[in-house]
């Protein structure tokens, strides 16, 4: 087998293994993929997560609080040398409020786009796409009219005044 070959299958390898743990809805069980260096750039309102334990701290326990029954279902997979990317949904109960969102206690789709850089046979770099919209649509907003308000609001109004 060509070296290429052989690095693509043990990405993709590494890539099941990954989103198994992801499955699994716990903490402290995804360190073994990741390199010392790992970083996550994430959407608006999750920003970029240097490490594990930000990352898990401030994206992955919120989301497991909000989302506690999440089963990752990949639709595409893309597998290289170097890289490995997937496209997909994850099919969830919204039973936390996220991001400012209320929680319905209803079933919802979170759609998401990852693409992983591989150095060393672990996950370094990961940029990441979450449809943070398509969970407000769910979540019975009507995100023209969301988008239109936000839009018609100068930046300072969002500012966190000071006490």
């Amino acid at each position: 087998m060509p070296v290429e070959n052989k690095r693509a299958e043990e990405n993709k390898k590494l890539l099941e293994g990954f989103v198994a743990a992801l499955d699994r809805n716990e903490t402290g069980i995804i360190n073994d993929y990741w390199t010392d260096e790992m970083v996550w750039r994430g959407p608006a309102g999750l920003g970029t997560q240097r490490g594990v334990e930000a990352f898990e701290k401030n994206v992955r326990e919120p989301f497991i609080a909000s989302f506690p029954d999440k089963v990752a279902v990949n639709e595409a997979q893309i597998v290289g040398e170097d890289f490995v990317a997937v496209a997909g949904y994850q099919d969830t109960t919204f039973a936390q409020d996220w991001l400012g969102i209320p929680a319905t206690g209803e079933k919802v789709q979170v759609r998401y786009m990852d693409v992983w850089s591989i150095k060393e046979g672990k996950l370094d770099e990961n940029w990441v796409l979450i449809d943070v919209l398509g969970v407000l649509e769910q979540a019975g907003y009507d995100v023209k009219k969301v988008l239109e308000f936000v839009g018609s609001k100068d930046p300072s109004f969002f500012e966190v005044s000071e006490r």
